[in-house]
C-alpha cells in the first residue's frame, strides 16, 4: 500500500532560500533527493517576487540582509507564512526584533548542516500535518454541502452557527451567523442545556418530529470536536402524514370493513346449519361463508403487514406444525387446482410426506399460514396448466427449510424487485402483495426468503423458518 503524502518524511515541499550562509546551499542536492522544490535568491526584492509566485512552504532566511522588513512585507500577505532563521548569533541586534513574529524557528549559523536539516525535517511534518487538516476540511465541506438535508456546525461557546450548508440556506429561514441557532430556540432550556453539556468528550443525541418551520423534523446533534457540534435536520413531514396514513386505514378496515363481514360469517354459518335451506342453496351459503372467511383473512393480513412495516406488531411465536400450516394453505387452493388440474406433491427430505407428519417450528402460526397461502397461491397462479407443484420440507440443526418449486418462470423485467411491494406481472387482479408480505412476514419470524428461477428449470422459492430451541 502507497505511503500516504502527509506522513513523516514523504510531504514534498516547496522551499524558498534565500540568504548567503554557505551551509544552506550546500543542502540543495539532500533537498532535491527528498523531492522538495527549491529555490534561491539573493536580494529582498527578488525574494518577494518569487514567494508571490511561487507561494512556498517554507522560507529560510540564511543571514540575509534586510530580514525583517522582507518577512513583514511577507507576513502582510500570508500571515502564516512558515519561517526558519539561520542566524549569527554574535549580532543579537540582527534579529531580535524578529521574536515578534510567531510560529517561526531560529537556528545558529555555526550549525552543522544535520542539525539545519533536522530543524527543516520539523518543518516538513508541520507542514504536512496542515496540508492533510486543508484536505480533510475541504472533504468536510464537500461532504457537508452534498448533503441534501440542512446541516450546521455549531459553537458551543455562543450556540450559533458556524458553518451552515446550502440545504440549510435554502429550507431554512434566513441564518443570521449572530443570532440563535435554527431548531434550538423551540427546544425546552432542559433539551438544551443537555444537548451542550458535554463539551470534552463526543456525545450523540437524536430528537424525533420537532415541529419548527411549519414542517416536523428529526433533529440529530453529534459533537465532532471539543465545543463544536454538527446538527442534521431531515425533514420528516411527508412521512408522519403517510404513518397518519396508514394508522388511519388501519382504523377503517378494522372498524368500518372487518366488523360487517364478520357478521356476514355468523350469517351464513347459521344459513348453512338452522336455516333449513333446500339441498340445492347448501352450496351457495358455504361460498359466502368461504368468501367472507377469506376477506376476514385478507383484512388481517393487511393489519399484521402494516404493524409490522411500523415495528407495533411482535411476532407471537410459539412451536407449531408446519406440515399442518402447510395443509391448511393448500386448502385454501382447491379451487384453481381444479381449475388447471395441478398437482400437489409434498415432501420430506425428498420423500412423500405422511399425512400424520409433524414438522415443528417456531412462529406465529396465523402469519406463516399468511405466508404460504400467499407463496402457494402466486406457485399455483404461475404454473402451467396440468403440471405438479412440490413442496419438500427438509430440516437442518436450527431450522426448516421449505422448497416450493413449480415450472413456471418469473419474468427477468421483475426479478430483481421480485419481493418488493406491489411487485407484480401480468395478473389481470394482482395486487403486487403477496411475496412482499412473504418476505415481511419471513423476516419477523427470525427467518428469510429467497428464490431461484430460469425457463428450463422453473422456479423455486426457499423460505427458512426456526425451530424451537
Amino acid at each position: 500500500m502507497p505511503d500516504s503524502p502527509f506522513e513523516k518524511n514523504y510531504t514534498k515541499m516547496n522551499i524558498l532560500i534565500t540568504g548567503k550562509n554557505s551551509v544552506i546551499h550546500t543542502l540543495m542536492p539532500e533537498l532535491h533527493n527528498m523531492g522538495h522544490s527549491v529555490s534561491i535568491t539573493a536580494k529582498s526584492r527578488e525574494t518577494l517576487f518569487t514567494y508571490a509566485s511561487r507561494h512556498p512552504d517554507l522560507i529560510i532566511f540564511a543571514e540575509q540582509d534586510d530580514i525583517f522588513e522582507t518577512f513583514s512585507s511577507i507576513r502582510e500577505v500570508n500571515q502564516n507564512a512558515e519561517a526558519l532563521f539561520i542566524i549569527d548569533s554574535t549580532k543579537p541586534e540582527s534579529f531580535e526584533p524578529l521574536f515578534d513574529f510567531q510560529n517561526v524557528s531560529f537556528i545558529p549559523a555555526s550549525a552543522s548542516k544535520e542539525k539545519i536539516l533536522s530543524a527543516i525535517n520539523k518543518f516538513q511534518e508541520r507542514v504536512g500535518r496542515k496540508k492533510k487538516n486543508e484536505q480533510d476540511s475541504k472533504l468536510y465541506e464537500l461532504i457537508l454541502q452534498s448533503l441534501p438535508f440542512p446541516a450546521l456546525l455549531i459553537s458551543d461557546k455562543n450556540k450559533t452557527p458556524i458553518i451552515s450548508n446550502k440545504a440549510a440556506l435554502k429550507q431554512l429561514p434566513s441564518i443570521d451567523y449572530g443570532d440563535d441557532t435554527p431548531f434550538i430556540s423551540t427546544l425546552s432550556e432542559e433539551v438544551r442545556s443537555t444537548l451542550f453539556s458535554k463539551t470534552d468528550s463526543h456525545s450523540i443525541h437524536s430528537l424525533r418530529s420537532v415541529h419548527a418551520y411549519e414542517r416536523y423534523w428529526d433533529l440529530t446533534v453529534d459533537q465532532v470536536a471539543p465545543s463544536v457540534f454538527m446538527l442534521l435536520a431531515v425533514d420528516v413531514t411527508e412521512q408522519r402524514e403517510q404513518l397518519q396514513f396508514r394508522e388511519e386505514m388501519e382504523r377503517i378496515a378494522k372498524h368500518d370493513l372487518r366488523s360487517p363481514i364478520a357478521t356476514l360469517v355468523s350469517m351464513s354459518r347459521i344459513l348453512e346449519s338452522d336455516a333449513g335451506l333446500d339441498e340445492e342453496y347448501q352450496p351457495l351459503a358455504e361460498i359466502v361463508r368461504k368468501t367472507s372467511e377469506r376477506m376476514i383473512r385478507q383484512i388481517d393480513t393487511s393489519l399484521n403487514l402494516i404493524r409490522l412495516e411500523t415495528g407495533s406488531l411482535k411476532a407471537d411465536a410459539h412451536p407449531f406444525n408446519l406440515y399442518s400450516a402447510i395443509s391448511a394453505s393448500i386448502g385454501d387452493l382447491s379451487q384453481i387446482i381444479k381449475e388447471k388440474e395441478l398437482n400437489i406433491n409434498c415432501l420430506l427430505d425428498g420423500l412423500p410426506i405422511q399425512e400424520e407428519s409433524t414438522v415443528v417450528c417456531y412462529g406465529e402460526a396465523s402469519l406463516i399460514i399468511t405466508m404460504f397461502s400467499n407463496l402457494l397461491k402466486n406457485a399455483a397462479e404461475a404454473a402451467p396448466r396440468g403440471t405438479e407443484i412440490t413442496i419438500n420440507l427438509r430440516e437442518e440443526e436450527n431450522s426448516i427449510i421449505t422448497e416450493i418449486h413449480n415450472f413456471g418462470e418469473i419474468p427477468e423485467t421483475i426479478r430483481n424487485n421480485f419481493f418488493d411491494r406491489y411487485a407484480t406481472y401480468g395478473k389481470k387482479n394482482g395486487t403486487g402483495l403477496g411475496t412482499y408480505s412473504a418476505k415481511i412476514i419471513a423476516r419477523a419470524s427470525g427467518g428469510d426468503i429467497s428464490f431461484t428461477s430460469s425457463r428450463s428449470n422453473g422456479t423455486t422459492i426457499t423460505t427458512t423458518i426456526p425451530k424451537p430451541q
